[in-house]
Parts: C-alpha cells; structure tokens; sequence
C-alpha cells in the first residue's frame, strides 16, 4: 500500500511542479488527470502483468479521454456517448480487482475532457497529446519501481497475504481459550476463513497454474504453487482443528490444560505470521524464529498429550493434537519449498529482449477481452443501471449548467454497487468523508503561507488515501477530498463555491445512485438467494462426486479445484443471504431455514476437506463388515443427495441453471477408508439427514 501511495504522489507531484514552474498549470492538469487516473490501478503480479496494466491504462485513458473531448459542448453526443462509456466501464469489473482501478481510469477521463469543451480539433489533438505524456509518464514511474524488485517477490507476497489470513483465523479460533475472552461465535470464524478463501483466489487470479500443473514457467513458479498449495492444506487444517475444538467441553478441563490448547493456538497464529515474513524475506534469522516458534508448540503438544484429560474429551484433545502436528508438518514442508527457491534475480537483470517482447503477446489481451465480454444477468443489470443514472447526473449537470458539476456523474459511478446493501453503505462513507475533508482541507490551508500546507497536503494525502482504500472508505474519501483541495488551491482556482458545490454534488450523486438501486432494474436477494444456494448445492454434489465415484467422473482436476469451487459458491449463497438480511422489500424473512441450509453446505464443504486431508494417512485392513459397511454409507449418501437435488428442482430453486445430472445405481468406487476418514463421513451423513429435512420444512412450511 505505500509503495502504491508513493507511486501516485510521484506521478502527481512532478508535472503539477513542472506547470507551476514554467506557468503552464493548465496544460499540466491534463497530465495530472490523466496519471491519477491509471495511479488507482493496483500494481499487482508479475512485472509482465504490470506493464499490460500500465499500458492498457494508458490506452483506456487516451482513447476514452478523446471520446470525452470530441463530444464536449454537445449535450446529446455526450449524453449517448456516456451511455456506452459508463457501460463498459462497468463491465470491466469482470477482470478482477484490477478491473476497478482500469473502470475507474476510463470514466475520469470521458467526464472530465467532456466537462472541458475544446474549440477545434487542433485543440482536442493537444490536449490528448498531454493525455499521452500522462500515460507515458505514469508508465515510467510504475515501470521503473516494479523493475527493481526480486522476480518472484510478488507471487511471494500474494501467499503471504494467504498466511496471514490464516494468522487471523487462528486468533479468532483462540477466543475463550485464554480465560479472559469470549468464545468466537461460528458466523465471526467463518468470516475470518472467508478472508482466507478470498486471499487463496487472489493469489489464483494472478497465478493461475496449480501446484499439480506440469507446464510452469520456471522451477521457481513451481516451488510457489507447491507452497501455496501448502498453506491451502495449513488453513483447511485449521478449521478441522477448530471442529473439533468445538467437541470439548471446556468446564471439564483443568485450567493448566485449558492454557496449553490457548498456548498451542497461539502459536500456530505466530508461526503463521512470521511465515507471512519469511515468505517475502527467506532471512535467515527469520527461519531461526520459525524454529524456535515450532519447537515451542511441540513442547505444548506434549505438554497437552501426557496431561490427565477426562476419558470424555480424550478422543477430541487426541485430534486436536493429531491435527497440531498436521500442521506444523505443512508448515516444515513450506519452509523447505521457500528454501529451494534459488537465483531469484531483479527484474531488470531476468528479462531478455524476447521475453520481453513476449509480454505483449495478444493471446494476453484476447483472453482479457474474453473475460470483459462474459456477460451475465448480474452484470449487466449492474452495468446498465449504473450507465442509467450516470446518464442522468451528466444531464442534470449540463442541462442546469452547474459549475464544476461533472462530480455529480463522478459520484454516481463510484457509489452504484450491483446491490442495494453496499450501494447504501458507500453513499453514507462517501457522503461523510466528502463532506469533512472539504471542510477540513479548507482549514488547513486557511494556516499561514509559510507553514507550506499546501505542500504538505499534495504529498501526504495520496499515501494516505491509498492506505486506508481497503481498510476503511469513508476515511480514504476524507484524504481524497483533502487532495483536491489542496490541488485546486495549487492553481489558484480555489474558491468557496468551488468546495460548496463538492459537497453538494457528492450528496446529490449519492442519493440519486441509492434512488437508482430501488428505481431501474434493481437486485433482490429475495428472488436471488435460492438460486445462489441451489448453486451451492450443485458445488457441493460435484465434489461428493469426486471424492467418493471418481471412476465415474472424469475430470483432469485433483480434489483442491472442487474444494475451491464448492467454498466459492457457500460464499456466494453466505453474501446473499446476509444483503437478504438488510433489504427493506419484505417484512417476514424465513430467514431461519436459509441460515440452516447454507450451514449445511459449509459443514458438508469442510467435512469433504477433511476425508481429503487423512487421504495421506496409511490405512489399516479393514474387516469384511466393515468394509461392507463403508460401502453401504457411501451409496446411502448419494441417494441423500439426489434426494436434495430433487427438491431443489421441484421448487424451482435453479431456474436458469444447465440442469443437473444425477448419479443413481452405480457402483460405488470405494477406497478402504482410514479411522479417521470414517469418522468423516459418518459427520457427512449426519450433515446429509438433517438438510433433508430441512428441505422437507420448507416445503411443508
């Protein structure tokens, strides 16, 4: 986040004290824009991955820039021109989270090379021309701080990012074990491993290859994959582990022993965070911490094992340590994966001219088209609703000829969110933090001249505006808001009415994309969420599939690609469910048997996980009866499924979906299972009854 913040002062900075210099500010702002602009685009990935992004930015600014100056002083043009410009740009949110950064870089500068009218085409010629030296000047600043950094740093610092998600989840784990705090409910675990998942996919969208990928690019992108895939088996681990923390009943332990699970926690937490460090470092003094942090945790697990545990909580503590060594093994195993990544040079010394050359190669550029243009019902009600209104605002402004009030479109843009919940939560932030830090930045620069705090605001402000982006809006709209005025105030073009109509544009804009939501084509949860669970229900069917019938599957994925598709679509169903919470449209919510049955497939998710995880553990003979026994489970938890399948079908829960193949009367493709694995199942099969009648109620309801 800093080196972000630093890298969009520079680009700010150096041409509005090169317009001030040679008097020129007004030539200048045109590279101002359009470096800030491409600036709120995140360098993230390979140094490849950042010059696409810098050059597409730059692209996207000159062509969209150019499409604002010819269709300035026309009031129609520009009103259809906004039309197709908000709607791309809205769809560009299919790219990922770089996808907002470039949506936002193709709007700021339609809007304000609209809000500026030229005089003739000569003019409309110069001022791209400035949009061009912004590009390439942004280019050059993103280009030179990425080509200093070692060329594996950025996917290292993507799996730190996974380790220290796992950190928090194992803090929150922690609560009530300590004496003092109080015990995490399930919703507050569950969203910490959300944080988890939603690091693991961001870690996949920059890094596509899995660990069993054979065509990495180098040995090195390997070894990465391999670690990633080992603090993947670390959180799913630790939330087995916090399962069966559950099944202990605490009031039966000593306190000595309560103390030495809370000591056992929190040292996977710190061992988890300074993993977080070595993954980005590989110090040496830091793998000696390591060390020294594991040897600690064996000496609570054998502390916790030669304790005197009551005989009803020796099969829970017994996994609870049979888990705790699991761990520590995946966290020895990404060490040594973090050590046999060697020669890992600059950038600026690893490429070759053809490697070079290979970054633009077009198969990049039509796979990210590809990706803009996958449109769906979501995102194109999204789009057009947001095109809609930012229509709107732009008419409202130029109809009634309001000063400086292309913020009002601006505003519209930023707020409109594809759902009512967010939509409602943005306007309040960016109302709040819009309205202090115009009131606050005139202040500060009310301080005597030579304080210099104009200065000091043109440079703070960006870093700290970039900083609190992802930690908190509202404050990251004061800093932004603070900028401007200070910016304004660098070409003397500051006045009252300049920070009054901000203000009033930003509270307009809001309130119109909160109107919008209800208004044009708006998304309730209340019609969405059965379809979002029906979703994962299918993700969880596919990977039973896998798991239990895999000579009857084919697929050329291993098990982590279905354990990933199944926790993305209970997240989904989970989101739903909590936007379905806030929504005003009914009064009597069943939200009771939803809360049910999306528990369902999150348990039924991490109970397949953990049949996963003991897939390693060698397996004893089994007798006939039991073997018999095994196989009858596994059949009966199919029929379950298809029973729930059925259901969901028959109330028109997946309208829209491809439709569902069911598996019936087949052989089951039995593996004789381990003790623990059984064990696993048997919690499946008792996950599987109770969603079945939970179906039942609802239909019965």
């Amino acid at each position: 986040m800093l080196s972000w913040g630093i890298r969009m002062t520079i680009a700010v900075i150096v041409p509005l004290f090169y317009g001030l210099y040679t008097h020129r500010s007004a030539d200048a702002m045109w590279i101002i824009v359009a470096a800030e602009s491409i600036c709120w685009v995140e360098l993230k990935g390979s140094f490849a991955q950042r010059v696409r992004i810098l050059l597409g930015g730059a692209f996207l600014a000159l062509v969209f820039g150019f499409a604002g100056c010819i269709s300035s002083g026309h009031l129609w043009l520009s009103l259809l021109l906004m039309l197709v410009v908000v709607f791309i740009a809205s769809l560009f949110k299919n790219l990922g989270e770089r996808g907002s950064g470039l949506s936002l870089a193709v709007y700021v500068m339609f809007i304000t090379a609209n809000a500026y009218p030229v005089a003739d085409f000569n003019e409309t010629i110069e001022r791209c021309g400035y949009i061009l030296i912004g590009g390439a000047w942004t280019f050059v600043v993103g280009t030179v701080a990425s080509l200093f950094m070692s060329e594996q740093t950025p996917y290292k610092r993507s799996i730190a990012f996974i380790w220290k998600s796992t950190a928090s989840l194992a803090d929150v784990i922690d609560k009530g074990w300590d004496g003092r705090t109080q015990k995490a409910g399930i919703r507050e675990v569950y969203l910490k491993e959300k944080e988890v998942n939603a690091a693991i996919e961001s870690s996949l969208q920059l890094y596509d290859k899995r660990a069993y990928h054979n065509n990495h690019d180098s040995e090195n992108a390997h070894l990465m994959a391999q670690l990633r895939r080992t603090v993947y088996l670390t959180s799913a681990t630790l939330m087995t582990l916090a399962e069966e923390l559950d099944n202990i009943k605490q009031n039966l332990l000593t306190g000595e022993q309560k103390q030495s699970i809370h000591a056992i926690l929190k040292s996977i937490a710190v061992i988890c965070e300074r993993m977080t460090i070595y993954t980005v470092t590989s110090k040496p003094e830091e793998e000696i911490l390591l060390r020294s942090r594991i040897i600690r945790l064996h000496n609570m697990i054998a502390l916790l094992r030669e304790s005197d545990i009551p005989v009803s909580e020796q099969r829970s503590v017994k996994y609870v340590l049979h888990f705790t060594g699991r761990i520590v093994r995946f966290v020895e195993e990404g060490i040594g994966y973090i050590n046999s990544v060697g020669g890992d040079r600059k950038v600026y010394r690893s490429y070759s001219l053809m490697k070079t050359l290979l970054i633009l190669h077009h198969r990049h550029w039509i796979n990210s088209i590809r990706r803009l243009a996958n449109v769906n019902t979501h995102s194109f009600r999204y789009a057009l609703r947001t095109a809609l209104v930012a229509t709107l605002a732009l008419f409202i402004y130029q109809w009634f000829h309001i000063d400086h009030g292309y913020w009002l479109p601006f505003t519209v843009m930023i707020v409109t969110q594809p759902y009512f919940g967010a939509t409602l939560k943005k306007a309040l932030d960016r109302v709040l933090g819009t309205v202090s830090g115009v009131v606050a930045g005139g202040l500060l620069l009310a301080l005597p001249a030579d304080w210099h705090s104009k200065e000091v605001l043109l440079i703070v402000s960006p870093v700290l505006m970039v900083y609190f982006l992802r930690k908190q809006y509202s404050v990251a709209t004061f800093f932004i808001s603070v900028f401007l005025v200070a910016l304004f105030a660098a070409e003397n073009s500051l006045e009252t009415e300049v920070i009054l109509t901000r203000a009033l544009c930003t509270v307009g804009g809001a309130a119109l994309a909160v109107v919008g939501e209800f208004a044009l084509l708006p998304t309730w949860d209340k019609d969405w969420l059965p379809r979002h669970l029906a979703d994962a229900i299918h993700a969880n069917y596919q990977y039973f599939l896998f798991t239990c019938y895999p000579n009857h599957f084919s697929s050329i994925h291993q098990w982590t690609h279905y354990r990933r598709i199944a926790e993305s679509a209970n997240s989904n169903a989970f989101d739903s469910f909590n936007r379905y919470l806030q929504e005003p449209t009914s009064k009597d919510k069943e939200f009771s048997l939803y809360y049910q049955m999306i528990s369902h497939c999150i348990r039924i998710t991490r109970e397949l996980n953990n049949y996963h995880i003991e897939m390693d553990v060698q397996k004893k003979n089994v007798g006939k009866d039991e073997f018999v026994r095994q196989k009858k489970k596994i059949f009966e938890f199919l029929e379950q499924f298809n029973e729930i399948e059925r259901r969901v079908k028959k109330m028109n829960w997946d309208r829209g979906h491809s439709g569902q193949e069911l598996l019936e009367n087949v052989t089951v493709s039995y593996i004789p299972l381990n003790e623990t694995q059984s064990l696993y199942l048997d919690k499946l099969g008792v996950e599987l009854n109770a969603f079945v009648r939970d179906m039942q109620k609802w239909e019965e309801r």
